[in-house]
């Protein structure tokens, strides 16, 4: 069994009707690195003929060695059958110091206790567009610390209304003017020992500005070895109509790598060009 804590400080009770409040409730299950931690402004609750239930406001959480932080949670939340589950909102952002994502918002977030395990699903947009980004599919066991995170793109959209340095501060000054969409899945995986993730995303005749000149066409799928660390497997390929340096050149094919850390391995790269071929010599290239 996990290790328990729960700490409030301040409670109320009416006996009369069975209803309850709890103030800067602090809840804690498991313990080291894997450890989920809870807190509430106020957890109100009542008893039904189902179970208890009740309402909860100004609550935060991290699930585990999940490099994601919860707040702003707020929602109804129920216990019956031996399972204590919550539907409402939540803010989603990065627990990296340097945040690697615009804040998140979800208006239908589900999560579900039961059997010493979580079960959680939301879909969340971005919060100043209100774009959708993303669903995801949660789910940790607190005995060993263990779980996935899913993370479904179904497609997400960039056009003059939405661009991608609203959701990363990592596109910024690398691409402007985006038109075109984005579609792909990841995982993201986690133990005591550490965290994993991977994840394939994929784009088609997508039109975008970029430091060397206007790019058109452009059509490729990414696969991540380190989704979280923006990492590819080496040999990717992305197919381009129409590339404008300063000379328009056409129907042309790049390999490359994501090395994280905002930078770029060109494999490779070659054109047609005037009855012969540009070629793109290997270099890597710092963002």
């Amino acid at each position: 069994v996990s290790p328990f804590a729960f700490d409030a400080r301040h409670g109320e009770i009416d006996l009369a009707t069975m209803r309850w409040t709890v103030a800067l409730a602090d809840v804690r299950l498991g313990e080291g690195e894997s450890a989920t931690h809870f807190a509430a402004e106020r957890i109100a609750g009542r008893t039904t003929p189902q179970g208890l239930a009740g309402e909860l406001a100004g609550a935060s959480g991290k699930i585990g060695a999940v490099p994601l932080t919860m707040s702003e949670i707020g929602g109804a939340w129920r216990y019956a059958g031996g399972a204590l589950s919550l539907d409402g909102g939540l803010l989603l952002t990065d627990a990296a110091p340097e945040a690697r994502f615009a804040p998140l918002v979800s208006r239908s977030a589900n999560l579900r206790f039961a059997n010493g395990a979580i079960d959680a699903t939301a879909a969340f947009s971005e919060r100043q567009k209100g774009v959708k980004i993303l669903d995801t599919v949660i789910h940790h066991k607190l005995g060993d610390g263990t779980g996935f995170a899913d993370l479904i793109v179904k497609e997400l959209r960039f056009d003059d209304n939405f661009q991608p340095d609203m959701l990363t501060p990592l596109a910024l000054g690398v691409v402007a003017n985006v038109q075109g969409s984005v579609v792909g899945d990841g995982r993201i995986e986690w133990t005591p020992d550490g965290v994993k993730s991977r994840g394939t995303f994929a784009t088609a005749n997508t039109n975008l500005a970029a430091a060397f000149g206007p790019v058109t066409g452009l059509t490729s799928t990414l696969s991540f070895a380190d989704l979280i660390g923006l990492h590819s497997a080496p040999g990717q390929k992305v197919a381009i109509k129409e590339i404008n340096p300063g000379i328009p050149v056409v129907d042309g094919e790049i390999e490359y790598q994501l090395l994280g850390g905002n930078r770029v391995r060109i494999e490779g790269g070659r054109w047609p060009f005037a009855g012969g071929e540009l070629l793109l010599h290997p270099a890597t290239i710092d963002f």
